[in-house]
């Protein structure tokens, strides 16, 4: 099972270190890939829209001298119900991976939440190029209990035909098993992310290769295939 993470965080937006620090510290850990991911501008940590090229800059510069692949990301903010990101599409073009999160809805019962999170995902998908969905259903707690099993069925249908990877993500320990397993039945790919804000935390994905292995998953069917 190849070691990547494509969920990290640097300075630029609610992160505590450098670009060069989260490169160093994912060849120490043996990492075969990394991803860089910060928030988009809409968030109140993320990147400010001033500083969006030149962040692009900087990751060219440690991705000239690193040791391993280094993708030029971004954590997308799906900002509204009709699925719209805080990123443009000429700067989408610029990146190798685009990643969305869903921070920021408005305070609603529990059941309600889960289908305003799930719309606001299904539309994002929809509309334009998503590569990962980071931690997929969690929002301060998981959500997927919320659901029934025909609309996430749904949804991860909607992700095969769009080929939107689904986040292991390791900070909050999610999706289940349950849900990793129904996208290996229908050909969506994972992504691992150690969903890391600081040196420190990049490449510790030992709970995210556990989930994969416990449910069979194998090299063909993550996201890091794509970046060879």
């Amino acid at each position: 099972m190849p070691r990547f993470d494509f969920h990290t965080h640097t300075r630029y937006s609610d992160g505590t270190s450098s670009h060069a620090e989260i490169v160093e510290a994912a060849v120490v850990r043996g990492l075969e890939a990394l991803a860089f991911t910060d928030h988009g501008p809409e968030l109140k940590v993320g990147v400010a829209k001033e500083k969006m090229s030149q962040m692009l800059e900087d990751i060219k510069m440690v991705e000239e001298e690193a040791e391993i692949p280094v993708l030029a990301g971004i954590e997308a903010n799906v900002i509204s119900r009709y699925g719209v990101l805080d990123v443009e599409e000429e700067f989408i073009k610029k990146i190798d991976l685009v990643s969305i999160g869903i921070h920021d809805m408005e305070e609603i019962y529990l059941s309600d939440e889960a289908h305003e999170y799930l719309s606001r995902a299904v539309r994002a998908i929809e509309r334009q190029r998503v590569d990962v969905f980071c931690h997929p259903f969690f929002y301060n707690v998981d959500l997927l209990p919320c659901l029934s099993w025909d609309e996430i069925e749904d949804f991860v249908d909607l992700a095969a035909e769009k080929d939107v990877a689904m986040e292991v993500n390791v900070k909050y320990r999610v999706p289940s098993d349950d849900f990793i397993s129904l996208c290996l039945k229908k050909g969506v790919k994972l992504s691992i992310g150690s969903d890391a804000h600081r040196a420190s935390e990049v490449g510790k994905i030992d709970w995210a290769l556990s989930a994969l292995k416990r449910v069979g998953a194998k090299s063909e069917d993550l996201i890091f295939d794509n970046f060879r």
